[in-house]
């Protein structure tokens, strides 16, 4: 795979620079009343410079919340490659990760719940949707490779469960001043210990399942996820100069899309795809997300 060139270098650089510094001033001043040009100074950089990279405040605020949901799910599929943890503890590790996101986060997570539902701004809006159905989907495939396949019946009624108790939980000990990093371990171990009262108990009862598919239907649906993924490396691919190593991406991701379809998917190929796409550094974050949607963890 050929180097990206210094100007892509110096360019995923000044994102990063803009994007860190854009979240300390929301998180502090609030969407609303920050500016382009505070941020952009804040950068020491000219507000059009700016926008050569963000073409407006709210792209910019967009470019926060993936970048930083982008990081949180990057650490907690490590965990994933770890022989060494059962699927109780890998459940305990990512739910850990997310906990300790919001704490590292705390100031732009909260401020964001504050003012983003009341804007009349329908794109932040629909990235909100975006990022907790990202979430949601997330967590449903952790509890899948925590308690295997009987819990599948109820898999939307634990999911739902998980989200709303790991939602308050953090919001009132956030409120409360009482979460820090020493106290994500204490919460996720405490949590999980509850969902295995829950899922045990639903497993051998067997109540109708109060949430099902059908009720979803206002999340995005797994497909549509990996198909926005697929997508998303379809466009990279065609900016591509190299005529030869875009042609061998290219009939990778045609060869990966076959595999998808197919009803009998052999992982060991989707793995090695996957993989090969994961060395292109700027498909790195929606490889990592592919992954997770495709072969969970």
């Amino acid at each position: 795979m050929s180097f990206p060139h210094e100007d892509v270098i110096f360019l995923d650089a000044k994102r990063k620079l803009i994007i860190e510094t854009a979240t300390t001033i929301f998180a502090e001043k609030g969407y609303h009343t920050t500016s382009v040009q505070e941020i952009a100074e804040k950068c020491s950089m000219s507000k059009a410079s700016l926008y050569k990279l963000f073409t407006s405040k709210e792209d910019l605020f967009i470019a926060v919340f993936e970048y930083h949901q982008n990081i949180m799910f990057e650490k907690a599929s490590t965990y994933s490659f770890d022989p060494s943890l059962t699927p109780k503890e890998l459940l305990i590790k990512q739910l850990c990760t997310q906990i300790e996101d919001f704490i590292d986060r705390k100031d732009f997570i909260m401020m964001q719940i504050k003012e983003i539902p009341v804007t009349e701004n329908n794109k932040l809006k629909d990235i909100l949707i975006k990022v907790r159905s990202r979430i949601v989907l997330w967590q449903k495939n952790m509890l899948i490779g925590a308690y295997g396949d009987e819990i599948e019946p109820y898999i939307w009624d634990i999911t739902i469960t998980l989200h709303g108790i790991l939602k308050e939980y953090i919001l009132q000990a956030s409120e409360h001043k009482h979460v820090d990093r020493h106290a994500a371990l204490e919460i996720a171990t405490y949590i999980v210990d509850r969902l295995d009262i829950i899922s045990n108990d639903l497993i051998s009862a067997k109540p109708k399942p109060l949430f099902t598919e059908e009720i979803l239907k206002s999340f995005p649906s797994h497909s549509d996820h990996i198909y926005n993924h697929l997508n998303k490396i379809a466009k990279y691919i065609q900016t591509l100069e190299d005529q030869t190593h875009r042609e061998k991406l290219a009939n990778s991701l045609e060869m990966l899309k076959k595999e998808l379809n197919t009803t009998q998917q052999r992982v060991f190929l989707i793995e090695a795809l996957l993989h090969y796409f994961k060395q292109e550094e700027q498909l790195k974050m929606t490889i990592i997300e592919l992954q997770s949607l495709i072969l969970g963890g």
